[in-house]
């Protein structure tokens, strides 16, 4: 009894814990601006951790631009995308980015370290928000 105790207060933890990091990270990157460069529509891996979140990722010299997504359409024949509800804007100096693998699939990774958020992008998007940024295509 008393581990079941501690492993529902563990999870409870977790999930706490995830949750002020998720929201804290939103609320210190939160961009109210408009972002008048190019927009790739595509599923980012790494926030939601079921299923990828919908969104639209723009990247110019100063940083990197997550932008909410138009709520798709209810379908009884699928489930609901996760979207992005608010756009944040990502500087560079804060942002590091790798190439890498999830499930054998090229992708891009892109982390903050310091606030132990990583999420990752399809290869061919992560290589176009790169080159719009003009930096260096990870190896």
């Amino acid at each position: 009894m008393m581990l079941k105790a501690i492993l529902i207060a563990a999870g409870i933890y977790a999930y706490v814990w995830n949750i002020r990091r998720v929201t804290g990270f939103e609320r210190d990157y939160k961009y109210d601006g408009i972002f008048s460069g190019k927009r790739y529509e595509c599923r980012m891996g790494g926030f939601s951790e079921d299923r990828a979140t919908l969104c639209f990722l723009g990247a110019d010299a100063n940083g990197l631009y997550l932008l909410p997504h138009p709520k798709p359409a209810f379908s009884l024949w699928r489930r609901r995308d996760v979207v992005f509800k608010i756009a944040l804007f990502i500087p560079w100096t804060d942002l590091g980015y790798r190439s890498g693998k999830v499930l054998f699939k090229e992708c891009v990774w892109f982390d903050l370290e310091a606030r132990k958020v990583y999420f990752y992008v399809p290869k061919d998007v992560g290589e176009k928000l790169l080159n719009d940024a003009g930096r260096g295509v990870p190896v």
